[in-house]
C-alpha cells in the first residue's frame, strides 16, 4: 500500500523532509499527538491562542504547572508549543508523574508563534493519520511495500548520563532490545 509510518514521530524531521503521499504518524506522547492534530484541524484558533503567551519566567512557570487534564485540545497544543519555544534548549522532558519539568530558557526574543510555518505544517498534515499509540501498533498494520521509520528515544549509555524522558513510560534497554 506504500504507506510511510513513523511511530516515534517526535519533531517529524524525516516525515517533513520526505513529505510522503500516504503517511501515518504516531507517538506515545499524548500532548505531542494532540498538538499535531490541532495544527492539522484547527490551526487558526491555535495561532490565536499562541499569540496570548508572553515570554516571562513567572508566566512560564505558571503555564508549566498547568495540568493538561484541565485544558482543551487547543490549550494543550498552545501550552506544548509555548513550553517548547521558551523552555531550556527546546527540550521535552517529564518527571515520573508525567509533569513537564524543563526549566525556563534564556533567549533574546523567542518566536512563540510562527504563523507561516504552522499553516504550512497544517497543509502538509491534511491527509495524514496521527495517532496516540505504541510503535507495536504499526507492526500490526503495515504490509509489504510500506516503509516504517523507527527513531526511538535514546537509551543512556551509563547511569551517569543525563536521561530525558519523553513519556512516563521510559524506553530503556529492555524496550530497545524488543524493538530490535
Amino acid at each position: 500500500s506504500n504507506t510511510y509510518y513513523e511511530p516515534f514521530v517526535g519533531g517529524g524531521a524525516v516525515f517533513f523532509d520526505l513529505l510522503p503521499v500516504k503517511a501515518e504518524l504516531s507517538d506515545l506522547n499524548k500532548e505531542l499527538v494532540i498538538t499535531y492534530n490541532v495544527i492539522k484541524n484547527d490551526v487558526e484558533n491555535l495561532i490565536i491562542s499562541l499569540k496570548k503567551h508572553v515570554y516571562d519566567k513567572e508566566y512560564f512557570l505558571t503555564i508549566r504547572s498547568q495540568k493538561i487534564e484541565d485544558l482543551s485540545d487547543i490549550e494543550i497544543a498552545s501550552r506544548f508549543i509555548f513550553l517548547n519555544k521558551t523552555g531550556f534548549n527546546g527540550m521535552y522532558r517529564v518527571n515520573k508523574k508525567g509533569q513537564f519539568n524543563v526549566p525556563f530558557g534564556n533567549y533574546k526574543n523567542p518566536t512563540i508563534c510562527d504563523e507561516n510555518n504552522l499553516r504550512h505544517v497544517s497543509r502538509e498534515l491534511q491527509m495524514v493519520n496521527i495517532k496516540h499509540s505504541d510503535y507495536k501498533t504499526v507492526l500490526n498494520t503495515a504490509v509489504k511495500g510500506d516503509f516504517i521509520y523507527f527513531d526511538p528515544p535514546y537509551h543512556p549509555l551509563n547511569s551517569t548520563s543525563s536521561f530525558t524522558a519523553y513519556t512516563v513510560n521510559a524506553f530503556l534497554e529492555k524496550e530497545q532490545l524488543e524493538l530490535r
